[in-house]
């Protein structure tokens, strides 16, 4: 039986149970070119009890919840740029690649491990 906590699980919680409790992070290209096979629907971004940003994104809330995730029902909004200024940072020391995608490369450290019992 697999032990690792559901990373589901610990977003929910970090949100009190209610995506919307998160802020929405776009990405202002039309076409991500971090996504080989869709373009990028954003990403929700909240942090746990200690701190640490933890990021899902849009696709893996709307394929695991079945609803339809609108930025404009989040806490905020922000623009990836933004997230990347502000968290320039840990993203160098918790990322591997500057040529992929940092809310992707966070996302698979930190939340990566979804459940797929859903």
């Amino acid at each position: 039986m697999n032990q690792q906590p559901c990373s589901f699980y610990s977003f929910l919680r970090a949100v009190q149970g209610n995506w919307r409790n998160a802020l929405f992070i776009q990405c202002s290209q039309a076409a991500c070119p971090c996504e080989v096979s869709q373009s990028c629907q954003g990403f929700l971004l909240t942090a746990d009890a200690e701190g640490i940003p933890l990021l899902m994104p849009v696709s893996e809330i709307c394929r695991l919840t079945g609803e339809s995730v609108e930025a404009a029902d989040c806490r905020g909004l922000l623009d990836r740029k933004a997230f990347e200024a502000a968290y320039c940072q840990y993203i160098e020391w918790h990322t591997e690649s500057g040529r992929e995608c940092a809310l992707l490369q966070l996302y698979h450290s930190t939340c990566g491990r979804i459940c797929t019992y859903f």
